[in-house]
This record gives structure tokens, sequence and C-alpha cells, in this order.
């Protein structure tokens, strides 16, 4: 109701003022002893001023202290103290909190970060993702990689245009209990639910979304301007953002820097700069002097002083790099673009080279006298690998009731073993092709020693072998069948897709390109009307992946072995049997002695200062464990017992047809 004249006498008294009264809308359970020092400009409402708030620790009363307020509503049991000058067109929710801040502004018409063009990728321009609050990994995607298409391209930026519009607002928001303190200006920023802002020294056309499952933090010294921060993330420290996404459970400090980059889910960022990325989820760099720019990529881990290079000075910053997921890069790498590496390699040393590997997953890729070498398949026998596969979904953070990005975890997958069947088919072509006094082959940029060829070649093979046979043994352990003809009919493959073998990597999301085909059949044709129906026809795909995985373990598996799972004799299995455990044992076995490689003598070199050789052990064996007790070391014996337990139970099985 508007307020009366008594009412008015009594905030006039308590240092209050309006430019117009009749304006002034307080609800009839507010207490006006808690309204004090405060002018009002245009229409202002406020709630109930009843409760108390926890402020840096300490309960201070509900309502709103020197403070101007201009067209707001300001929701019930909210406090609000000492505003620099002034809230401005703001809907503020029940239960926030926002004291010691020098100026909230909202303008009619903001988008708050919506519509904000990123220029990932390719820092010339080209490959744009334009931010909307409900951004996920695959149509981020969808918008910087797949350019091949004009008409996809126009048919999904009217759909963008609507999220855009539809975020378009006459004023900002700051959602129920969320917490400002101790900030600097924000200007058209939209505050999710119980988000806490604290110490941020400027926030400019942006949206923070956040949850009370996984409320947001953005804290001190932080500039972001042209931005959306997703639910759970973290940002602190004196982070540097223009036009960013910063993704689900992400997080962002110690002074870090980025443009025209976006990062989804479960990113940790530190220290160094990002520059034109496009950061499928789990992307880490945690070291100063380390420069990420003009790339896509995800499951990415770099060294310190990791520096990617996109400029040749011709025409310009047109350059760009792919690094499949999983690759990391080791301390001071320089990489060259143009540049593409396959899944799960890692990169040391510097490189002057283009290097151009995708179809050699699973590889070293080092410095040497003569350049750049590559040795293929050989990360597949690092415990490292071990370690990422397991780390990724215990580290998934994310809390909010809606997970945007869909992620595969999975390291053998279709995608990567059929990477490793094209691997295995190009070390086969160069062995053949090879003269025999050639001791070095070129191949994608990188030197390949031809003595590798086999071994190499052999790496991938058991990869295949270990996976392909492991899924139809699977399949078949998990029958319940009575009969032979029975366990093959559970073999069959449902055949719903016309080439199960090709797959890719959509923004973290591992499907069979014809799906993606027939998704960007749908947005161009209308028959997706919008970005909500584009991100569900994702999550439909998502949920089909064991069915899609199945169909292509039966191509692959047929064009292996002669014949698709279904057709397999007893006897039959039984060898297949024979394969997955050679295949299984010879890959096992290379792991388990990079694991104890960590308790080698050269492990102990650091330790044991002033110490005899019997202290120095002593002291390593307190600081790192042993082989007897290192976790990863007894998960490998454990894998390698219960592989002995399976490999008996799948022959008792095949024993009962």
């Amino acid at each position: 109701m508007s307020v009366s004249q008594s009412q008015i006498e009594r905030l006039t008294a308590q240092g209050c003022t309006a430019q117009d009264w009749s304006t002034v809308v307080l609800d009839a359970t507010t207490d006006l002893s808690r309204i004090q020092r405060t002018h009002f400009l245009g229409t202002v409402r406020v709630g109930s001023t009843a409760g108390d708030a926890t402020v840096d620790g300490v309960s201070l009363p509900c309502g709103i202290y020197d403070a101007t307020l201009a067209d707001c509503s300001v929701g019930a049991n909210v406090r609000i103290a000492r505003i620099g000058s002034a809230i401005a067109r703001y809907d503020i929710g029940d239960g926030a909190v926002i004291q010691d801040v020098a100026a909230m502004t909202a303008e009619a018409g903001a988008t708050f970060g919506a519509g904000t063009e990123v220029e990932t990728v390719n820092e010339a321009g080209g490959r744009v993702v334009r931010l909307y609050p409900t951004l996920s990994a695959q149509t981020a995607y969808l918008q910087a990689f797949r350019r091949h298409s004009a008409g996809l391209h126009r048919t999904f930026a009217r759909l963008i245009d609507a999220e855009v519009n539809g975020a378009r607002r006459e004023r900002g928001t700051v959602e129920a209990h969320a917490r400002i303190l101790h900030c600097g200006k924000l200007c058209n920023v939209n505050v999710g639910p119980h988000a806490v802002l604290r110490g941020v020294a400027l926030l400019a056309h942006g949206t923070i979304l956040s949850a009370a499952e996984h409320p947001t933090l953005v804290g001190e010294g932080v500039q972001a301007r042209n931005f959306v921060i997703a639910e759970g993330a973290t940002v602190t420290g004196g982070a540097l953002l223009e036009k960013v996404y910063i993704g689900q459970a992400s997080k962002v400090g110690k002074q870090f820097s980025a443009e025209n980059s976006i990062f989804f889910a479960n990113a940790e960022l530190f220290h160094g700069e990002a520059v034109a990325v496009f950061g499928g989820p789990y992307a880490v760099t945690h070291h100063k002097g380390t420069l990420l720019i003009a790339a896509g990529l995800s499951f990415y881990n770099a060294g310190s002083g990791t520096n990617m290079s996109n400029h040749m000075y011709k025409l310009g910053p047109v350059h760009q790099g792919l690094f499949e997921r999983g690759t990391k890069t080791g301390s001071f790498a320089y990489v060259l673009h143009e540049t593409h590496v396959g899944a799960f390699s890692v990169i040391i040393g510097k490189h002057y080279t283009n290097i151009n590997t995708p179809d050699l997953p699973f590889s070293y890729i080092h410095e040497s006298e003569s350049g750049s070498e590559i040795v293929p398949g050989m990360n597949l026998l690092s415990v490292g690998l071990v370690r990422d596969g397991e780390k990724w979904p215990k580290r998934d953070g994310r809390r909010a009731p809606v997970r945007r990005d869909l992620i595969s975890f999975g390291i053998f997958t279709p995608y990567a073993v059929e990477k490793m069947r094209a691997g295995r088919a190009v070390l086969q072509r160069l062995q053949d092709t090879t003269p025999k006094d050639k001791a070095v082959v070129h191949y994608g940029g990188v030197a390949i020693k031809r003595l590798l060829f086999k071994n190499c070649g052999k790496y991938y093979a058991q990869g295949v072998t270990r996976y392909l046979t492991g899924r139809v043994l699977d399949r078949i352990e998990a029958t319940r069948a009575s009969s032979w003809p029975a366990v093959q009919e559970a073999l069959r493959a449902s055949a719903v897709l016309r080439d199960p073998l090709v797959w890719t990597d959509v923004g973290g999301l591992l499907l069979p390109v014809e799906r993606l085909r027939a998704v960007e059949a749908d947005i161009e044709s209308g028959t997706l009307k919008s970005v909500a129906e584009v991100d569900q026809r994702f999550a439909a795909i998502a949920a089909a992946y064991e069915q899609d995985e199945w169909e292509y373990v039966c191509a692959a598996f047929a064009q292996e072995y002669g014949a698709a799972p279904h057709a397999l004799t007893r006897d039959r299995a039984l060898e297949i049997l024979a394969a997955y455990e050679t295949a299984a044992n010879g890959l096992h076995a290379k792991v388990a002695d990079d694991s104890r490689k960590e308790f080698d003598a050269f492990a102990h070199v650091s330790f044991g200062l002033g110490m005899t050789d019997e202290e120095r052990m002593a002291d390593f064996t307190a600081v790192r464990g042993s082989v007897d007790t290192n976790a990863v070391v007894q998960k490998l014996r454990q894998e390698q017992d219960a592989l002995v337990g399976r490999l008996a139970h799948l022959r008792e099985l095949l024993a009962k047809f």
C-alpha cells in the first residue's frame, strides 16, 4: 500500500526522502524503524523488513539503511545497507542481502550478457558462439564447429535470437537469498538465487546463474564484462573476464584472464591466460605463464608455461588448433597452429611444425634434435591414463538440478577405439610402404621411427581387441539365456544406425555422426523449434549411448573377426575369450609396470636429506607410501585379481552351453 502521511513523517524523521512519496509502496507488515537514511526515486515497493541476516558472521537486522533506490521492488526479509550511489531498476528477491556496494544499475532492454558474440577457436573470427543463460556445450559446439552449412547456421541463429530476446528485461534481478557484499559497480547484471558476490571489483552485462543446491560464488577483485557464469561456479582471486562463459562447477581464480573464450563444466582455470578458446568439460590450467589461444579442447590439462601460437605474421591470427579429448601438454610446451592432435595424447617440448595426428591417439609427441617425433599409442601403457579415467567422473562437482552439459566419461569408447583402428591401419600402411633402409618416416608433421611401427601397431591392436572382445563377453556374462541360440540372439544388434562405425565428440558428448547430422537436419527444416528442443534431442542421444555403442561393437567386431557377435559359435566364443585374456593381460601388465616405476630408486633422489639410506627409504615411504600401500597400484592389483576371477567365471559359463 502507498505510504500514509504518518508513515512519511516517521520515515522523514529517520532521514528518509523521496522524489514522490505517492510512488513508494510498503507492505502492510513493513517495520518502518528498519528503513533509515534512504532516498526513494520513481516507483519503489518494499516488502516485510522482519528478521535478521548474517553478514560477515554478525547477525544484523533486515531493512534498508543508507541507500538510494530507484524504480526497484524489494522482497521480504531483505537487508540493504550502505549503497554508494544507487540501486536502480532492480527486482530484489526475498531474503537477499546487499551491503557495501558502490552501485547497482540496470538499463531498460538490457540482455544481461545474452547475445554476446564470443569469437572462439579462431581469433580472426568465423567461429562465433553467442551466449545465452542456458547455453550448453552441445549447442555451443553447433555454433562454433558446424559452420559447413549456411542454412543450418541461419536457422540455428534464429533459435538463438529467441533465447537472446527472451533474456531481455526492463529491470535487473537479484533472486532470493542472493548475497552481494563489499562490491564495486554492477551494471546490467542478473544474480541468481543463493549466489554470493563478495569483494567483486566490477561486473557489467552478465548473468550469474545459481541454485540453492549449488550456489555460485564470485569473489574478491573479479572484473567481468559480457559474460555468463553458470551454477556452482567459483570465480575469485582477481580473475579478469571479457566475453566469457564459465560452466557449471568450474573454478576460476588466481589472476586468470580470459577473453572470447568459453569453458564448460568442471573446468579449473588459474594463473594463466586464455584467448579464443572453446574449452569443453574438464579443461584445466593451473600455472602462470600459460597461454591457451585459438584452440578447441576438452578433458585437457596444460603444463606450466604451455604456449600456443596462432600468428605467422601473414594474414593475421587466422590459425587454430584442435586438441582432442584427454590431451595434455608438458611444462613449457610450445605448439604451432595449425594443430590437430589425437585423443589422449601427451605433448612434450617445443614444436615448430604443424602437427596433424588425429588418427594416432594415445601418443607421446616429443621434441628431438631433428624436430618433432611421435610414439604412437604409448599413452595406452601409462598409469596416468588409468588415473584420468577414474578421476573425471569423481570430480564432477555439479549439484544443480539440471546438468546442461552432456558428458561421456569413458576412455575406451567407440570414438577412441575407432581412432585406434585407424592408427593401426596408418602404421601398417607405413610399415608396408617404407623402404627397410629408411629409419624415419614423416607423417602429419612429425617423425616416426620405423622400428616403432610394429610395436605401436601392437599397442593399438591390443586396445581394440580388449575393448571389442571385452564388450562381447560383458554381454554374454549379462545374459541369463539357457541355450547358445538364446545367447546368440542376445548378442544381436538392433540395427538402428546406418553407419555405426563413424563417431564424433560434440562438446564432450560422444555420439554417432549420423545422429549429429539428423539433429542438424531437424534444426534446418524447423522440426526442432527451440534451443530447448535441441538440448532435449541431445539428451535423448546421450540416453541411447549404450544401444549405439553396442551397434558399434557389433559392426567393428564383424570387421575384426569376420562375423558379427550373434554369429559366434561356442567354440569361437572360447577363442574370443582367449584373445581377450591375452590383450587384457598384456596391457594391464604394462600399466602395472609403469605404476611401479614411481617407486624405483630414481623416485628416492630428493628424499632423506642428511639421512642414511635406510632413513631415506623410511622418509620416502612416510611421504609417498609404497607399492604395497599406494591406492592406484593396489587398485591395479585388485583389477588383475578380478580379471583372473572373471576369466574363470566366463570359462565355466561357456562350458555350460
